[in-house]
């Protein structure tokens, strides 16, 4: 009889510590799909003369990255979606740039050893120091810039993908539109992004389109 009780009221003292954590992950979880859905791209577009609807292009890229061939096919196939023609003897040639800078200055503020105190003897005084010598470097902790006991926090920045479309008409050498789309995230992954961002862009393929905010899921 009392192991019983004993065994109730472990399981009792069980389900409240359980239930609290249950309470805190509840938010976390609304916060996260909050700062989800709070990934944008931004995309501008510039018109310069009107293109026909279903005429020919030629998609390629000067790029010879995976990053760029992923953006040309996938430009390549909405196009097609739109009843556009692909084709390499096209009048219009459309040149693709697809780039991806990874955490713009994340090392800036990588702690660094730096010199401590100056204790005033000859390991840590330039001046009592033999020519030549290296100064002992002995900051372990620094609250201001930062040391290996309390480094500053490193910057983080996002991912800047960005993806342009440029089209010129190959008589004149002209432009005729120009569009761009770019997002600096880390919550939307690379793939997951250029699928979302060029369709999103090319809806407007052959208008202009000022600086507009586009979602990222």
């Amino acid at each position: 009889m009392r192991l019983t009780r004993t065994l109730l009221a472990c399981s009792a003292l069980a389900l409240l510590l359980w239930q609290p954590a249950l309470a805190q992950d509840a938010p976390l979880d609304l916060e996260q799909a909050s700062i989800d859905s709070n990934a944008i791209a931004i995309a501008t577009a510039t018109s310069y003369t009107q293109i026909p609807a279903g005429t020919a292009l030629d998609v390629s890229t000067g790029l010879s990255t995976e990053l760029a061939s992923d953006a040309v096919e996938l430009t390549s196939g909405t196009l097609k979606q739109g009843g556009y023609t692909i084709s390499r003897d096209a009048p219009y040639a459309l040149d693709v740039t697809a780039v991806l800078v990874r955490g713009v200055g994340q090392e800036q503020n990588a702690p660094r050893a730096t010199q401590g105190s100056v204790r005033g003897d000859q390991y840590t005084n330039s001046e009592k120091s033999a020519a030549g010598d290296p100064l002992t470097q002995g900051n372990f902790f620094d609250n201001t810039r930062g040391a290996f006991l309390s480094p500053v926090e490193v910057q983080r920045g996002g991912h800047l993908l960005r993806v342009s479309l440029s089209v010129y008409d190959r008589k004149s050498g002209l432009y005729v539109w120009r569009g761009q789309i770019e997002r600096d995230s880390l919550q939307v992954n690379v793939d997951s992004s250029m699928q979302q961002m060029v369709p999103a862009l090319l809806a407007h393929f052959g208008e202009s389109l000022p600086a507009t905010a586009v979602p990222l899921k």
